[in-house]
């Protein structure tokens, strides 16, 4: 079942939220991610993008947006997969994997992939789109997962810390 997706509607929140910083540090122990950024107030990085157009405003102004750096990709992978399986309970609205590649051996670097709520939970094959050359969202091959959490776990570090320890550990 889908969820709706909450993007910039609730606008700049002009800090990093508390649960966004317990999910990163979580990602930090878990699986030596590193962080590459949480608030910004910025637009998109979208060519369409119109600085100052509240429409483009980045969902990292809203604090609830994280950018997490990695160097193991079989550990990128694992996060990805455990992230999709919980997405409801983690709250995780939007999740992009910039370096995933559909055909790694052509030795032409793919466009990643993006999941998002309002198209389905983790396990709904409609959940995640496969980006192309005319349809993706930037930083093709970049090393870092982007993830968004609902404002309802962003803003409750206590809370969003108590659903990510009722859940099974990866490769539980």
């Amino acid at each position: 079942m889908a969820r709706k997706y909450t993007g910039n509607t609730d606008g700049n929140s002009g800090k990093a939220l508390a649960g966004t910083q317990k999910f990163l540090e979580l990602c930090e122990k878990r699986w030596g991610f590193t962080n590459l950024g949480i608030w910004a107030n910025r637009s998109m990085k979208n060519p369409k993008a119109i600085p100052g157009d509240p429409k483009w405003l980045s969902v990292h102004a809203t604090g609830r947006a994280v950018d997490m750096g990695y160097t193991d990709r079989k550990k990128a992978v694992e996060a990805w997969d455990w992230f999709l399986a919980h997405s409801a309970a983690l709250g995780i609205e939007e999740l992009h994997d910039y370096a995933y590649d559909t055909n790694v051996k052509d030795k032409v670097l793919g466009w990643g992939r993006g999941y998002r709520c309002s198209r389905g939970e983790g396990s709904d094959p409609k959940s995640v789109k496969v980006y192309d050359v005319n349809d993706n969202a930037g930083s093709q091959g970049g090393h870092w997962l982007h993830c968004e959490l609902s404002p309802e776990m962003a803003k409750d570090a206590a809370k969003f810390e108590a659903a990510w320890r009722a859940l099974p550990k990866p490769g539980a």
